[in-house]
């Protein structure tokens, strides 16, 4: 499953130094990316920026193939 974590450089709730930066250590494939100059709340302030980011990692979700069912007898619901 894709993760990721977008952070704004100035964000003065959440430190970046302490909050962000560690997670690039403890999450495996982690997109990380640090926005210069925004604050603690960049869906407000860069909101195509964060939406191309979502998007980025959204895309990620589905380059794999799908899982064979769990049972032989499997059936799509509904159909």
């Amino acid at each position: 499953m894709p993760a990721g974590i977008l952070f704004g450089s100035a964000d003065r709730v959440i430190g970046m130094a302490i909050h962000g930066e560690p997670m690039r250590h403890r999450i495996g494939g982690l997109d990380f990316e640090a926005v210069d100059g925004l604050g603690h709340m960049p869906q407000f302030a860069a909101p195509e920026q964060v939406v191309a980011f979502i998007e980025r990692i959204a895309a990620r979700a589905f380059v794999a193939p799908a899982s064979p069912p769990l049972h032989e007898n499997f059936r799509e619901p509904f159909g």
